[in-house]
């Protein structure tokens, strides 16, 4: 039979066994952040089928300033190259375009009489009329610094120069049987690049054109996967919180096995319970947001970003899903 002394040193060793198990989980999560991540490869449909649509006509793609400029006919040799990439697509050439254009008073806002629309529908048959307005071409950069160890000259700051490319443009999509707009969607892109590191000097200039070229590239691709199915990966990178992570590791699990339903039911779930603090609450609502925007459940997911940030202004995630889905 234990004394009272072994019996405090049963007690005191289970005490510290427990807390040992819960900081070694702890430690776990720490040294392996990597849980809260998961990706998925899927699918995606086209949005046009190529045998419903054969012949593409491109009308003149525009800058902000309805003006034609080099950065339009890039854009335009860009739409046109994919097109005429894909087989089972027949692209009016640029010449007969212009004429045709001409001929039936087309506008470069796309603003045109149905009629004359359908008039081109019955020459050419099924088919798709494309105007293209860049919305968004803007290049940005500022001296990023941060301090050093001395160097042989005295200096304890480097400087480099960081920037941006962002380029968007705006599709609207007609039908030549019914003239109707059956599409009218935002292509965006947007590259960061980074110069290298000056000690204290001045950084030079970043090369603002290969940013453009990269994102003129991402647009191109976006472009014409409205017309192939492809596959887009998708990395949803959830907030964590001890006081859900327990249940938020068991979802991941069901999404990793591909029992999405059972997954999803769990994220919508952990955000529908009340914390005690906003910041977990926050967290949970902004795991389903990012669910939500995989499942491509707009309208909710950007409800809830703004939900979650309104409970937590420092969860500037949040912003990111608002302003793509702005």
């Amino acid at each position: 039979m234990l004394n009272s002394a072994s019996c405090v040193r049963v007690y005191t060793l289970m005490f510290f066994l427990l807390i040992f198990n819960k900081s070694n989980a702890q430690l776990d999560d720490f040294f392996n952040s990597e849980w809260s991540k998961i990706t998925y490869k899927v699918e995606v449909e086209p949005k046009f089928n190529i045998a419903d649509t054969k012949t593409i006509i491109i009308s003149e793609v525009v800058n902000p300033n309805n003006e034609e400029n080099n950065h339009s006919y890039d854009i335009y040799d860009d739409m046109s190259n994919n097109i005429t990439s894909i087989d089972g697509l027949t692209l009016i050439d640029r010449g007969k375009t212009e004429a045709l254009l001409k001929e039936f008073k087309f506008q470069q806002s796309g603003l045109v009489d149905k009629k004359q629309i359908k008039k081109l529908g019955d020459f050419y048959g099924s088919g798709l009329l494309i105007f293209a307005r860049i919305q968004t071409d803007n290049f940005g950069q500022s001296i990023e610094t941060e301090k050093s160890l001395l160097n042989k000259n005295g200096c304890n700051i480097q400087k480099r120069m960081v920037g941006f490319y962002d380029l968007q443009i705006n599709l609207k999509i007609i039908d030549l049987k019914t003239a109707s707009i059956v599409l009218s969607q935002n292509l965006s892109a947007s590259e960061k690049g980074k110069g290298p590191t000056y000690d204290c000097s001045t950084p030079a200039d970043l090369d603002s054109n290969s940013l453009y070229q990269k994102a003129r590239i991402e647009i191109g691709k976006k472009f014409k996967e409205l017309f192939v199915l492809h596959t887009k990966e998708h990395t949803i990178d959830f907030q964590t919180s001890s006081k859900f992570n327990k249940d938020l590791k068991k979802a991941i699990t069901l999404l990793e096995i591909d029992d999405f339903e059972a997954g999803y039911q769990m994220i919508k779930d952990m955000a529908a319970i009340e914390y005690k603090k906003d910041r977990t609450k926050s967290s949970a609502i902004y795991n389903l947001a990012m669910m939500q925007l995989f499942n491509e459940e707009f309208e909710e997911s950007l409800a809830n970003a703004k939900k979650a940030y309104m409970l937590n202004s420092k969860n500037k995630a949040c912003l990111e899903i608002i302003e793509q889905l702005k």
